[in-house]
């Protein structure tokens, strides 16, 4: 079988070579269009894109419907995979493969539909997680399932790792679901109970309230750190907050946002504990140590994290 699969993230690059190691041909990877990154606002694509080119495969980057349509009509693919496309399939392609398009989904779905769902797993503190593999329709999410597996998830798990984890899981299962639709099998409706949503993640959710629990705020820290990137301000300026841990050594930080140096670590106080910032980039200047930082800001008893 001829089939395509489609993303904007390398998450969906161990989908890609489970198709290439198998009996079915890769049509094509079809990714996002180049975007404008950085601060010369210069066109660069997609990380996968970067590795499909390396690896010589047949990259396509559609804009709109009509170059999708036309990519289609060219590479003939039977089959497409989409794993974080990110982009809604018009409805009028939706039949174009002749077995259609498969969505891999990192929930057990009805929960979590949507654009984030490792993010929020994370963030409302839940267990346990899995993967889905779906028929596409016309709605966010809500196709029928072919298969589901459930994922623990364990108390340093973060968006990063849960996804890669996740994504190996999928490729390992992803010819067995292929073969029973090649056979006819039919996906099963989702159930209408138990639907939760997964909104794309803002960079003002990011933002650490100090005033929080440690729990909340760890729970933060491990869905979002890499990506939008926890952040809070620092005598007015952004700083970017990259690893937290619970730090339960003596100290004499009393309010929410009370931040200094003790035993060669950076400390803060939140609304039940105190945490150590073991990693920060002040604004206009490069990652370093939280011990590095509070040398060099020159902390005093009255600064503060806002």
């Amino acid at each position: 079988m001829q089939i395509s699969v489609a993303s904007s993230s390398l998450i969906a690059r161990p989908l890609i070579e489970a198709i290439i190691g198998s009996t079915h041909s890769l049509a094509s990877v079809i990714t996002t269009p180049d975007q404008k990154a950085g601060r010369g606002q210069t066109f660069k694509q997609t990380e996968l894109a970067d590795w499909a080119d390396e690896k010589g495969l047949t990259v396509a980057k559609p804009g709109d419907t009509p170059s999708l349509n036309q990519h289609l009509l060219s590479a003939q693919p039977q089959m497409i995979v989409t794993a974080s496309y990110g982009r809604m399939i018009p409805v009028e392609l939706l039949h174009g493969p002749r077995f259609g398009w498969l969505n891999v989904h990192f929930s057990m779905l009805p929960k979590w539909r949507g654009a984030a769902p490792v993010q929020w797993s994370l963030l409302e503190g839940e267990s346990s997680t899995g993967i889905s593999i779906f028929k596409l329709d016309k709605g966010v999410d809500t196709g029928p399932v072919y298969y589901q597996e459930e994922v623990q998830i364990s108390p340093t798990d973060t968006t990063e790792s849960l996804l890669e984890s996740m994504s190996e899981l999928a490729s390992k299962r992803i010819l067995d679901v292929i073969a029973e639709i090649m056979k006819g099998v039919k996906p099963k409706a989702q159930p209408l109970t138990g639907v939760s949503l997964a909104p794309k993640i803002t960079k003002e959710m990011a933002q650490i309230r100090w005033d929080q629990g440690a729990d909340q705020i760890l729970r933060l820290s491990r869905a979002l750190s890499v990506r939008p990137g926890t952040w809070c301000n620092f005598k007015g300026e952004r700083i970017a907050i990259h690893q937290l841990t619970e730090n339960l050594s003596p100290n004499d930080l009393k309010k929410p946002g009370s931040v200094g140096l003790f035993d060669d670590n950076l400390l803060v106080r939140c609304g039940d504990s105190t945490l150590s910032i073991d990693s920060i980039t002040p604004a206009g200047k490069k990652r370093m140590s939280g011990a590095d930082f509070a040398r060099g800001a020159r902390l005093t008893a009255e600064d503060r994290f806002e």
